[in-house]
C-alpha cells in the first residue's frame, strides 16, 4: 500500500510539472480554424517535438471577431481569455472580412490583441488564405489577406502567421496537390497540415522538417482515432514550404 501511495504521489509530481512547463494556446476563429483538427495537430506536432503546448479553440461556424466579442453563436472567447491562463491566443476574423469590411475586422482585432496583452497573453493573428471566389474579385495582389493585415499588425504590434503565403506558395509549386475541399474554399487535410506547420514554427520556433505525416489520440473508451493523416510526399512539400518562410 505505501509503495502504491508513493508512485501516485510522484505520479502528481511529475504530473504539476509538466502542467508548469505546458504553454496555453487558445485558438479563436471558425471553420477554418478547426477543418481537420487544426488546433489538435498543432499540439501533436509541438509533443512530437519535445515541445508541449496544451491547445484549446473557441471556434464556432462562420464566425467573425466580432460575433466572439459580442458572445454571438454561444461563444464564450472573452470570459476565456479573461481568465489568464492562456499564454497564447490566435486571431481568426471571418476569412474576407480584412478585404471587404476593412474597418470592422480592424476594430476587432485591435480589441482582442489589447484583451489578450491585459490578460498577459501574446496575440497572433491568423493570416488566411486567397482562395478562389476572393481571388476572382482582382485584389491588388494574390497575397491581398496578408497585405491587408499587415497594417493591423503593425498598430497593434502582433505577428501574423502567415498560412496565407504558405498557401499561395505551395499552390505555384505545387498546383496538381489542392489545397481546397470541393468548395474551393476550405482547407483540404494538405490545407489543414500546411497550416499546422506554420502554426508549429511560429508557436514552437522549431523547424517543421520531419514531423509525421498522421497523427492520432485515443477516445474517452481508449481506441485509437487519426486526427489527420496526409500522403507522405504532400506532407514534405508542405514542411519544405514553411521551412523557407520567414515567421517570426
Amino acid at each position: 500500500m505505501r509503495f502504491i501511495k508513493l508512485q501516485l504521489f510522484i505520479l502528481f509530481i511529475f504530473s504539476s510539472i509538466l502542467a508548469q512547463n505546458e504553454t496555453r494556446v487558445l485558438f479563436v476563429g471558425n471553420s477554418f480554424t478547426f477543418y481537420w483538427n487544426l488546433p489538435s495537430i498543432v499540439e501533436s506536432m509541438a509533443r512530437e517535438k519535445g515541445v508541449l503546448l496544451d491547445v484549446h479553440q473557441s471556434t464556432a461556424g462562420g464566425a467573425s471577431l466580432k460575433q466572439h466579442w459580442n458572445g454571438d453563436k454561444d461563444l464564450i472567447t472573452r470570459e476565456l481569455i479573461e481568465s489568464g491562463s492562456f499564454s497564447m491566443v490566435v486571431l481568426q476574423d471571418l476569412s474576407s472580412n480584412p478585404l471587404i469590411n476593412p474597418q470592422e475586422s480592424k476594430v476587432y482585432f485591435k480589441r482582442f490583441t489589447q484583451l489578450v496583452k491585459t490578460n498577459e497573453g501574446k496575440p497572433v493573428i491568423f493570416g488566411t488564405w486567397m482562395y478562389p471566389a476572393i481571388s476572382q474579385k482582382k485584389y491588388d495582389s494574390d497575397d491581398s489577406i496578408q497585405s491587408a493585415l499587415k497594417p493591423i499588425s503593425i498598430k497593434t504590434n502582433t505577428p501574423i502567421a502567415p498560412v496565407g503565403t504558405a498557401f499561395q506558395l505551395f499552390q505555384e509549386k505545387h498546383p496538381e496537390i489542392p489545397l481546397y475541399t470541393s468548395d474551393s474554399k476550405h482547407p483540404s487535410p494538405v490545407g489543414s497540415y500546411l497550416a499546422a506547420c506554420v502554426f508549429f514554427k511560429l508557436l514552437t520556433g522549431k523547424s517543421p522538417l520531419g514531423l509525421s505525416r498522421r497523427f492520432d489520440r485515443k477516445d474517452e473508451f481508449g481506441k485509437k482515432v487519426f486526427l489527420m493523416m496526409v500522403e507522405k510526399g504532400a506532407a514534405a512539400k508542405c514542411q519544405a514550404i514553411v521551412e523557407e518562410i520567414s515567421i517570426n
